[in-house]
């Protein structure tokens, strides 16, 4: 039961990431689009700006888990690198627990946030009138599913090998 969840969760991140990717071209285009209509066309569109503001906010925290499942966001490891292999097992524990911790915290206030929206009928003040609920919600997706692959690292480094080595499964969020 809880390898198809894990796999379930895995599946959302691939298609949530090729959203983000169609986000981006969606921005190229959108962009390319106002810039001909405002600079040649002399006719600027209202809804552009708007909807390229929700586009970033798409690609980032659409992309994000992914980020964090392949172990590919930030992090400053000169520490854990040069402290002593258990040491350093404990030092990414904790930052695994934080991150995780961090993540679900702000998830769970974002989707009390959302759910606030959906039923006042909040809207981003623009031009355009765009829910306000359609890009937090996206934020709350993001950073909840960042906080399970954190939680999936801590528990991958309790198994047999738990210290990383190049491509390691354990340490981009899947159970070997």
């Amino acid at each position: 039961m809880l390898r198809s969840l894990l796999n379930l969760h895995d599946a959302l991140t691939r298609l949530t990431f090729w959203l983000a990717v169609a986000a981006v071209f969606y921005l190229t285009a959108v962009t390319g689009f106002e810039v001909v209509g405002r600079y040649v066309f002399r006719t600027p569109t209202d809804w552009a700006p708007d909807s390229s503001a929700v586009a970033f906010a798409y690609i980032t925290f659409l992309a994000a888990p992914m980020l964090t499942w392949r172990s590919g966001h930030a992090a400053m490891t000169v520490v854990t690198d040069t402290a002593p292999p258990s040491v350093a097992l404990w030092l990414t524990r904790i930052s695994l627990i934080v991150a995780a911790l961090t993540c679900g915290l702000c998830g769970y206030y974002g989707a009390v946030e959302t759910a606030r929206q959906i039923k006042q009928g909040v809207t981003m003040i623009t031009v355009t009138p765009i829910p306000k609920w359609t890009v937090t919600g996206v934020i709350v997706y993001g950073l909840v599913s960042m906080a399970l692959y954190f939680l999936r690292q801590f528990a991958a480094t309790f198994a047999r090998n738990p210290i990383p080595n190049d491509g390691d499964a354990a340490w981009n969020g899947t159970f070997s």
